[in-house]
Order: C-alpha cells, then sequence, then structure tokens
C-alpha cells in the first residue's frame, strides 16, 4: 500500500449547535474534515447510517464520542447491525469509559471494532478493556486539544488582570467516585482557607454563575490564576450496579455530601484510577492563565512548578500559594512555560492530532489488508458526494417543553432515578 494512500473515512457522530456550548465537542468533531489528509465525511445523525450503495464507497467508520454506545438512541439496533456487516476499517473514540464497562465491551465485540481511541491512559485502558485483549486494539488520546483559534487569542499581562483566582465547577454525580468529586471541593476550601488574606477570588459552583462562551473565555482570560484538578473517575462501573446504588442512596437523601456515602457503597473508590489531563489546562495556557492544581500525572504533560502552582491536597502549603499568586512576575515566567510548551510548540494542537490519527487509520488498512474502494493510490481521485443526512425537524416553539428540558438536563443523576 502506497504511503500516500487516501482512505474514505464516515466520522459518524452527532455534531451539536453551536449555539449549545459544547465548543470541545466541536472542535474535536470539526478538526478532522479541517486537518485530515483523508476523505472524511461527517455523517451527524440519530437516525442511522447513510444508504447501502453510499456506504460501498466508504473505507473506514470512526464512530464518534457523541455517538454513546451505552444508549440504542444514539446508534440504533439496525445501524449497529450495519456496522458489524461492514467489511472495513472500524474506529471507536469513546469517553465516559467508567460506566457500564461491561456492556459496552460486548457491543464493540458485536460491532468488530478494530480500534478504540481511549482516554484511559495504557496502564489503566488494559484494566478496563481486559476483556478486549487480543481482539480490539487499543491508542491512547486525550479528551481535547488546543483549537487553532484559541491559540491565536490576545491576552492582557499578568499584573493587568482583575481577578487573581477565578474558577467555576459543579458537583459531579457521586458515582464517580472521590477524585471527580475534588472539582467541587477544592474551589470550596480554597475560600475557607484564603478567607481575609487579600486575594479577590471568584469561584462558585453555583448553576446560576456558570459563563460559556465567549464570555468564559473573557473570565479566563482575565484571572490572573484559576484552580483545576485532573479530569476522570476513581470508579470504575462495569456493571451499571455501583451508580444504580449510589443514585438509589442520593435519592433518599437529597442533600446528603459525598463524606456522608456509607464505605460499603465506595469499595471500589480507587481500584481502578482513570484520570487524565483537562482540556481546561490548555485552555489555561493559552489565555496565560496560571494553573493552581492538586499533584497528579495530568497524562505526563505537566510539570509541577513549571507549567502549574501545586496545591497540597490537605492545603499544607496554602501560605506558600498565596505568596506565589501575588507575585505578578512567577506567574509571568510560569504562564510563559505553560505557554511554550503547550501551544506554541503545537505538540497539543488539533492538527498534531489528526495527523497522528491519519497515519494510525493507515497502519490499521495495511494491518487489515485493507484495499480502499474510493480512491486511488496517490488519493487523486474526488471523493463521491453522499447524501447528507436528513436534518431533524424544528420542534414547534413551547416555553414549557424547553423549560423541562433544560431542567432534566441539569439534574442531578438522583433526580432522574427517582422520576
Amino acid at each position: 500500500m502506497a504511503d500516500f494512500q487516501k482512505l474514505n473515512i464516515l466520522l459518524y457522530c452527532s455534531r451539536p449547535a453551536e449555539s449549545e456550548n459544547a465548543g470541545t465537542v466541536i472542535d474535536h468533531i470539526d478538526a478532522f474534515g479541517k486537518y485530515s489528509g483523508h476523505n472524511v465525511l461527517l455523517w451527524s445523525s440519530m437516525n442511522g447510517l447513510p444508504a447501502e450503495d453510499a456506504m460501498a464507497k466508504i473505507d473506514c467508520i470512526v464512530i464518534h464520542y457523541t455517538l454513546s454506545l451505552l444508549y440504542d438512541k444514539y446508534v440504533p439496533a439496525d445501524s449497529l447491525d450495519r456496522i458489524r456487516r461492514f467489511p472495513g476499517l472500524k474506529i471507536l473514540f469513546i469517553q465516559d469509559e467508567y460506566r457500564r464497562v461491561n456492556f459496552v465491551c460486548d457491543k464493540i465485540k458485536y460491532a468488530g471494532i478494530d480500534l478504540v481511541f481511549t482516554c484511559a491512559p495504557p496502564e489503566v485502558s488494559r484494566k478496563i478493556y481486559a476483556s478486549l485483549e487480543g481482539k480490539v486494539s487499543l491508542s491512547t488520546t486525550l479528551t481535547g486539544y488546543v483549537p487553532e483559534q484559541l491559540s491565536q487569542v490576545s491576552t492582557k499581562p499578568t499584573a493587568e488582570r482583575s481577578i487573581d483566582v477565578g474558577y467555576r465547577a459543579r458537583k459531579c454525580p457521586f458515582f464517580l467516585g472521590r477524585k471527580s468529586h475534588e472539582k467541587y471541593l477544592i474551589g470550596r476550601r480554597f475560600l475557607e482557607r484564603t478567607k481575609g488574606k487579600g486575594l479577590k477570588c471568584d469561584l462558585s459552583s453555583s448553576e446560576k454563575d456558570r459563563i460559556y462562551g465567549a464570555k468564559w473565555i473573557e473570565f479566563v482570560a482575565d484571572c490572573k490564576t484559576t484552580l483545576g484538578t485532573e479530569s476522570g473517575a476513581s470508579i470504575i462501573d462495569f456493571t451499571g450496579q455501583i451508580e444504580y446504588d449510589l443514585n438509589r442512596w442520593q435519592a433518599f437523601r437529597p442533600f446528603a455530601e459525598f463524606e456522608d456515602v456509607p464505605d460499603q457503597l465506595l469499595e471500589q473508590d480507587g481500584k481502578i484510577d482513570l484520570q487524565v489531563i483537562s482540556p481546561r489546562c490548555f485552555e489555561a495556557a493559552a489565555l496565560g492563565t496560571v494553573l493552581v492544581m492538586y499533584p497528579g500525572t495530568y497524562s505526563g504533560i505537566l510539570e509541577p512548578g513549571s507549567h502549574f502552582l501545586q496545591l497540597e491536597r490537605d492545603f499544607s502549603n496554602i501560605e506558600e500559594i498565596v505568596e506565589s499568586i501575588r507575585d505578578d512576575r512567577l506567574l509571568s515566567e510560569i504562564a510563559g512555560r505553560a505557554r511554550k510548551d503547550l501551544i506554541d510548540s503545537g505538540k497539543y494542537s488539533y492538527e498534531s492530532f489528526v495527523r497522528e490519527f491519519d497515519q494510525t487509520a493507515l497502519l490499521l488498512a495495511k494491518e487489515k489488508q485493507w484495499r480502499t474502494v474510493g480512491s486511488s493510490e496517490l488519493g487523486e481521485d474526488a471523493f463521491v458526494s453522499l447524501p447528507e443526512p436528513e436534518p431533524a425537524k424544528p420542534a414547534k416553539s413551547n416555553f414549557l417543553k424547553k423549560l423541562v428540558r433544560k431542567a432534566w438536563k441539569n439534574a442531578p443523576p438522583w433526580i432522574r432515578f427517582l422520576v
């Protein structure tokens, strides 16, 4: 197979509307079409795959994480059957890897997926996907990368920013474990421990204080520092029973805190710990905002002292952290290093990510001895255009329906369980 061979790739996804405040998801989806050297068709639909004659022109199906295998409404049963019968390359990008693992793995095996892009580091993914060993290849990816437009935002010098520490977080579902609860806890404890120390803080975990879109970028860019933790879960739920039990427990104790959860419901907490770098870290680096974070591996990308200020979990070094936050010169140095290593290097750009994906797809094609169906060896043939998926019919304007839908979307898992 020639090195320059192009594949016809169907990116099977559910692309959010621009107004849904899902910038990271949209950036991830759009990057394939923008940067791939292959022929990429974006097929955004929850109504199934293109017609059979159109699929005959496809070399590779990429199932995006926006089409979760957890629920049939995203990938209908007939579509899963068609993916199973599809003779070409089959690649899955997956997130929320801590929920009903056995169920998802069964679907992966049924569909005949060749390659799973997992956010879990290799030592963790081997444990999560042990049942796929020898059947499916695993490749490590990040939850998000640096979008081109973010790297081009002009920012104010540290000394000219009006907020010393800014942060927004919401409480995570209890079934994600103690580590996920830290996202909420770090903000609350930071406020308690820095009270009266003269820092101007803008920290909140309230839904009414959420900030989205361009206003969020403006907010972060006006902060000298921002808090942060790793992203992921410290409970891997293989059967779904842990999620059920914790939601049931919380449904009858709606005002309980995570610390109130009985130990027997948290027996699996920490046994398999899936923690990775958050896209917020790249965002902060691009905007010149210094991260103040708990110790962690951060996917092997960030170094404490060099790229962020490390706050101990017991807050034993809080006085040192406060002094560092007051030191504009120190903050400028850390922000500069983070910008240089994470943003200007281009290592974590969407373009680099897609170029790496391109090579991985070609290697997979070579391993399967797949003969391309839609392009020449040099990829010079035009990609045969396929019909666009039918757009969903616009719902009639109904204020009450919209209100209920929004309330349901923002409702904690225990409320959904109770309903």
